[in-house]
């Protein structure tokens, strides 16, 4: 029998063995279990051509060993992440599949690398691919066309991060106005839109488009190259949006041409050269200019000196030149956009001496600078398209000229020409002659149209990759345009990208739009802007006959119904230019296939 002291005693030692057994005396309780959780779960819905970053937070973990990322669904592959394993709340980016699973929903799992027991799973409904205007990358755009206050120019760049503007400014010049403002990224946009591609370019200044923003309509011609017209009340206008490829300074030789107005006097002005370029400044002694202000013409000028700005952040800089004394011209400044180092977008909307309103463009000479001749041409010809006026007798009016200038090799020219005009709407025979000197400028003369009777004098100025700018220099034109290196002249056949300028009796009209030749035959859409008045997919027909190098087409014409006439002058298997010659209205045309 234990008596009440031994009793007393053995609860004592008990306890003591428990309190030490048990880590009383002020011992912790057990450490807390590892928990997973997303502290930045995943989308719900998510576009395969797009990726998704996440994190997972790992809470309770003594080896801070982070967690492994996993993906499962009811398919083969179903994405995957890169880094596979990460450290607690650190990012891990997943990748959807290239198509979509079936079904399209996905399970995303974060695992702790301590205890596999412990994760954290979501899901993310994946979606088809959206479908993306154009990809990442600065972009140059150019505009040509009227406003109501006459020419109208407007150049700039922006640039594209995950399918959206993120950034970017342009230039902008009428008769009244120049100005430079940054694009204002959260009101722009670009975005499909039936078969086409609307941009939103907006601004801050109120007194450029509408309200500060101009709307534009595109086709596009490749991944990188988009033809594109104004689609607002504001202008008609045409141009192109092309991938930037380099932002590096200038350097070379360039052909240049650039029309507009002397807002001096009002006339009709074009201003065409070679510039040497060292991308700092001018090199005046091998740059070269010719000058048609309302028919009062100044050829084979010098300039006394120029300079180049360095490029900001979107390859635009400022090209200041001045003329020498003796030609009388005062100095001159362009903005030029950089889209590569074969091609400027130039606009003349700065303060300077000449104050005119002027835009074109420059296109590199690359190694053929210097060392053109005859026998750089002879035999070659070269399709153009220009636009312009009347320099004298017709108070301006609008003309178009469009054909093909053959250069023989003993210096004479052949070919055909379509002359367009308020009253006389002509196919002719030309003739002429020609001279080039080593900078690439080719001068054109006495080119005899047969049957209109008139005689044209010609700049062209050669880039040497078989393209080259043109202007009017005479007393009886003041017109500026593209010439290309005709190749071959195949029938039309497959997908273009059309764009169509200008002049008709209720106002000026541009459009752009995709259309399909099969056969011969037509068919697409253009967005058509009016004379102001945006008309929507406008339905487009026709037909080509080869026989007498014409097309007929229905929807150029500011309805659905009247057939307009166009002569059409091939440049190679992509390309063809065309130029209205029925007397409707006065317009210009020019369709590039599309590629892949």
């Amino acid at each position: 029998m234990i008596s009440l002291k031994q009793a007393v005693a053995l609860t004592a030692t008990s306890l003591a063995l428990c309190l030490a057994a048990c880590g009383g005396g002020g011992g912790g309780s057990p450490s807390a279990p590892i928990a997973v959780s997303m502290s930045v779960p995943p989308p719900a819905t998510l576009p395969i051509d797009t990726t998704a970053s996440m994190a997972a937070t790992v809470n309770n973990d003594p080896a801070l060993a982070g967690v492994k990322w996993a993906v499962s669904c009811n398919a083969g592959d179903c994405g995957s992440f890169n880094p596979a394993q990460t450290g607690s709340n650190e990012a891990a980016i997943y990748t959807p599949p290239s198509t979509l699973p079936s079904p399209t929903t996905v399970s995303v799992t974060a695992t702790s690398m301590s205890d596999a027991s412990k994760s954290a799973s979501a899901t993310i409904q994946l979606t088809a691919a959206v479908t993306r205007p154009l990809a990442d990358g600065t972009y140059v755009f150019h505009l040509a066309g009227l406003d109501a206050n006459g020419p109208y120019y407007l150049a700039g760049a922006f640039k594209v991060v995950d399918g959206a503007i993120a950034a970017g400014e342009q230039d902008y010049s009428d008769a009244i106005l120049g100005s430079n403002d940054a694009l204002v990224a959260e009101q722009s946009s670009l975005k499909t839109t039936g078969g086409t591609i609307q941009i939103i370019l907006a601004t801050a200044n109120t007194a450029v488009g509408v309200n500060g923003i101009e709307t534009i309509r595109c086709t596009s011609v490749s991944p990188s190259r988009l033809l594109i017209s104004e689609f607002d009340p504001d202008a008609t206008a045409t141009g192109s949006i092309d991938l930037q490829t380099s932002a590096a300074a200038p350097s070379g030789g360039y052909a240049f041409a650039v029309a507009g107005t002397d807002t001096n006097n009002g006339n009709p002005l074009v201003l065409g050269g070679i510039l040497t370029l060292d991308g700092a400044a001018l090199t005046a002694g091998s740059s070269v200019f010719d000058w048609n202000d309302g028919g009062t013409v100044l050829q084979n000028q010098a300039f006394a000196s120029g300079s180049l700005t360095a490029p900001d952040a979107f390859g635009r800089v400022t090209l200041d030149l001045v003329p020498t004394s003796g030609s009388q011209v005062p100095e001159l400044k362009f903005t030029a956009y950089i889209v590569g180092g074969d091609r400027l977008q130039l606009i003349e909307d700065q303060s300077d001496a000449l104050n005119a309103n002027l835009g074109g463009t420059a296109l590199g000479q690359g190694s053929n600078a210097g060392q053109f001749s005859i026998a750089s041409v002879a035999g070659s010809s070269y399709a153009h398209g220009t636009l312009g006026a009347e320099a004298s007798g017709g108070g301006a009016a609008p003309l178009t000229l469009a054909g093909g200038f053959g250069l023989n090799a003993d210096g004479t020219v052949g070919g055909r020409m379509a002359f367009a005009d308020s009253n006389v709407q002509q196919g002719n025979d030309i003739s002429g002659a020609y001279t080039v000197d080593p900078t690439g400028r080719v001068t054109l003369k006495q080119i005899a149209l047969a049957t209109t009777g008139v005689v044209l004098n010609f700049q062209l100025y050669l880039d040497g990759n078989g393209n080259g700018l043109v202007i009017g220099v005479d007393s009886f034109q003041v017109t500026e345009g593209v010439a290309y290196n005709q190749v071959s002249g195949q029938a039309l056949g497959g997908a273009y990208a059309l764009s169509a300028q200008g002049i008709a009796s209720s106002g000026a009209f541009s459009a752009v739009g995709p259309v399909t030749v099969i056969s011969g035959n037509f068919s697409g859409a253009t967005d058509y802007n009016n004379n102001g008045s945006p008309q929507q997919a406008t339905p487009l027909s026709g037909s080509q006959d080869t026989g007498n190098g014409t097309l007929q087409l229905i929807g150029l014409s500011g309805d659905t119904t009247t057939q307009s006439r166009w002569g059409y002058y091939p440049i190679d298997s992509s390309r063809t230019l065309a130029i209205e010659i029925d007397g409707q209205q006065l317009g210009l045309l020019f369709l590039e296939a599309v590629s892949k």
